[in-house]
């Protein structure tokens, strides 16, 4: 029992300290714990009774004596309908916060943790569960419909092609439009899969940065439940400048703190690196998977072709890409997978074996120098590649095929 020597019940929502003293008919809410450079913890108080209601509203800092006894003064002058120790409700409250917050993450023993033998997926192939993905490429070739997939399949727990997920409640941040634009997209999704009962996906319109949010998104999370959260885009959503390694850091770092899947879109200028967004590396270090997309479009058609490249993974090997095909139909989008090498812009894009395979099956048996000449590889490579391959054989003296 606490010096008060009144029993008083915590409730911990993300980043929220929720206290109820029942016996007194206090309730004080402790949130935006920040702690500064000369090691001072402060806090953001709200405290409120019956029958008096809402109390005060501070600062405090949970250490100094000075400011809980001015606290406590204010409370008796303004709570003054009932009679309250109001010095031993806050000193209790001070030190159940930093009890608890000092504690941090448990520690564990290693040995006596039994990890599944792979990763596991909120979205196999393409989102670990509980760590961050980021989702890259240039201005307006439907980045933001493939998170918007992405978030649905997770949300209604069905699958499509190779994307296979484990459902559960999806958060979407946008930074860039709004409620009714994303609203949009996600209906226009089911209904291109016939899906008539609305979604569960949870929209914020967002303005400040992830990691000043960082306490409220907490409590969303953990009062909702949410498994994966989408955040369009990253630019915004970090702060600052994104080239530099402090806006990175901080943003990613704010993301680990709510302990769940998180799938971030980020835009890279033309000609930008082939391997992220932004200059800072730690924009593909810090995800452990990033993707770029590339979109091919007719002038004047309703259909878009997507091509989805895996650039970087800390959990496996680099996953084939794959290509989606989106067409716009009066509100309705309708999806399909299709092959890579269907799709002239994207051709390039394949491994040279599958470029290889795919020549000689158009063009029918062929020697490796016209082989390379057609693609514009090396000739060496493409020898190597044809001898060393079961898919492949001679079909006379200098010419290759693909066995059946």
């Amino acid at each position: 029992m606490t010096p008060h020597q009144r029993p008083f019940t915590l409730t911990v929502v993300g980043n929220a300290y929720r206290f109820n003293w029942e016996s007194d008919q206090v309730q004080i809410t402790v949130d935006r714990i920040r702690e500064s450079s000369r090691q001072a913890p402060t806090a953001e108080v709200r405290i409120t009774a019956y029958p008096e209601g809402h109390i005060h509203l501070t600062t405090l800092n949970l250490l100094a004596t000075r400011s809980r006894n001015e606290v406590a003064r204010f409370c008796t002058e303004r709570g003054n309908m009932v009679v309250r120790d109001w010095s031993a409700i806050i000193e209790e409250m001070c030190v159940a916060v930093l009890d608890r917050w000092r504690q941090g993450e448990p520690v564990v023993s290693l040995g006596q943790v039994n990890p599944p033998p792979q990763a596991e997926m909120r979205l196999a192939p393409m989102l670990i569960d509980g760590e961050a993905c980021l989702l890259y490429g240039e201005g307006g070739i439907g980045k933001s419909y493939m998170a918007a997939l992405c978030g649905l399949l997770v949300d209604q727990g069905i699958t499509f092609g190779r994307l296979r997920p484990i459902q559960g409640r999806v958060l979407y941040l946008d930074y860039e439009t709004g409620k009714s634009v994303t609203a949009r997209r996600i209906q226009a999704l089911q209904s291109g899969f016939g899906l008539e009962a609305p979604s569960t996906i949870l929209y914020r319109f967002c303005w400040q940065p992830v990691a000043s949010e960082v306490d409220e998104l907490q409590r969303i999370v953990a009062e909702h439940d949410i498994k994966m959260v989408i955040i369009d885009s990253a630019g915004p959503a970090c702060g600052g400048e994104p080239e530099s390694a402090a806006a990175a850091i901080n943003y990613f770092t704010a993301l680990r703190s709510l302990h769940i899947t998180s799938l971030t879109i980020a835009h890279r200028s033309k000609g930008g690196n082939s391997i992220g967004p932004f200059g800072s590396v730690y924009w593909v270090n810090y995800p452990r998977n990033t993707y770029e997309l590339k979109k091919s479009q007719q002038e004047g058609e309703n259909i878009i072709h997507v091509a989805l490249m895996h650039r970087k993974a800390n959990e496996g090997r680099l996953q084939t890409s794959s290509s989606y095909r989106f067409h716009f139909d009066n509100g309705t989008v309708q999806l399909q997978m299709e092959m890579l090498e269907d799709v002239p812009e994207f051709f390039e894009e394949l491994p040279l074996r599958e470029r290889i395979a795919a020549s000689l099956v158009r063009s029918g048996p062929t020697t490796a120098r016209e082989l390379a000449e057609d693609l514009g590889a090396n000739a060496q490579s493409v020898q190597v590649i044809l001898s060393r391959n079961n898919q492949f054989s001679k079909q006379g003296n200098n010419t290759w095929g693909v066995n059946r």
